[in-house]
């Protein structure tokens, strides 16, 4: 989701770069130039930090922030090595008087423009406030989203009223899907992240089956959808609308990988596979431990994961592809370590197999 209005408040430079700081949302983002001064910053960045763009542009770090010596420390590293640096647990004070916030940062450095920083709060992290970055994101984002949103949802609702066959069905997906936005961007609006799932009974394959009809939807006749399912499978405890956003990121990484390897002929295949897994890997109080769960197997007949990539493919910034801003499968991530679940992935027949493990509870078991 992109905020036109965020890009009009950045300036922009010739790589436009900053420009496409608003297209991060809802990560929260900062640029500084070579003199370490700070030249943007996203609409989640003012939330986070409670400071507003005009506050920042043109000045440093130690002149705009009351203490932030680790910041600090890291920029001036990646400056020097120009390279990418990370860290967890940074503490930055912005106001006096105000308590510290304890943030990863990320940094990128971009060569002849400086430096991006991404900044977040750990999973599970609540500032002293009660308002989280990303939720002032989502509030700031809901208005300009839903009104356009409306318009595509009203016009769809007409079309849908004079149509048959095959368009009633796209229509028909049409609709779901706004309506589905709306949730989502509601509940940001109301200070809700991925990390505080509202779990309910769901069937994972009414779930998987939106999914894949939308997405199959999307690319057309460039990729083939197979679904291989376990019909015995138990209802499990999740949140269908931040379960159906971390499957859509994985199946559209697995699509744009087939087709970047195929083309558009057609040769791209993406499968479906749910089973039951007797000993999955699922998180438990900040452990993963062996449980019963459902396995999705998403696999792609693209080129692959590069190795050198691998450990970091589920972390901002990271990504394959060269227009990627690598924030899906963190997405990803939160939403199944929110559901106590586990991610893997893994090299099949020349592509990937990404694997999502979801606890089934146990007095839903029916493979006991």
């Amino acid at each position: 989701m992109t905020d036109p209005g965020a890009l009009d408040a950045l300036p922009v430079t010739g790589s436009g770069s900053l420009a496409a700081l608003a297209d991060q949302a809802p990560v929260a983002l900062v640029h500084l130039d070579a003199s370490m001064r700070f030249t943007g910053a996203n609409p989640a960045a003012e939330s986070l930090l409670g400071l507003s763009l005009n506050q920042m542009v043109g000045h440093k770090p130690c002149e705009t922030f009351v203490d932030c010596e680790g910041l600090l420390a890291l920029l001036e590293f990646a400056l020097r090595t120009q390279g990418d640096v990370s860290a967890p647990d940074v503490a930055i004070r912005t106001q006096l008087y105000q308590p510290s916030l304890r943030l990863t940062v990320r940094i990128r450095f971009v060569p002849g423009d400086g430096l991006v920083v991404a900044l977040s709060e750990p999973m599970g992290y609540e500032r002293e406030d009660g308002v989280p970055g990303v939720a002032g994101m989502g509030r700031m984002l809901g208005h300009e989203v839903k009104n356009p949103l409306a318009g595509i949802s009203g016009a769809a609702q007409l079309l849908l009223r004079r149509s048959e066959g095959d368009d009633r069905e796209l229509l028909e997906l049409i609709c779901d899907e706004t309506r589905r936005i709306e949730r989502l961007i509601n509940r940001f609006s109301a200070f809700e992240l991925f990390s505080r799932p509202q779990l309910g009974p769901i069937n994972i394959h009414e779930v998987l089956d939106r999914v894949v009809n939308a997405e199959a939807a999307a690319f057309g006749a460039r990729v083939a959808y197979r679904r291989v399912y376990d019909p015995s499978l138990p209802d499990i405890p999740a949140d269908s609308d931040h379960l159906h956003e971390a499957l859509l990121n994985v199946l559209r990484n697995g699509a744009e990988a087939a087709i970047l390897r195929h083309g558009d002929g057609g040769g791209a295949r993406i499968d479906v596979v749910t089973a039951f897994e007797m000993r999955a890997p699922i998180t438990s109080r900040g452990r993963v431990t062996s449980k019963r769960a459902i396995r999705i197997d998403i696999i792609d007949n693209g080129p692959g994961i590069d190795p050198a990539k691998a450990p970091a493919l589920f972390e901002a910034f990271e990504s394959s592809k060269a227009s990627g801003r690598g924030l899906g499968l963190t997405v990803v991530k939160e939403v199944i370590a929110a559901h106590a679940g586990h991610v893997a992935f893994s090299d099949h027949s020349g592509g990937t197999c990404v694997s999502l493990f979801l606890p089934i509870k146990r007095k839903a078991q029916g493979h006991e």
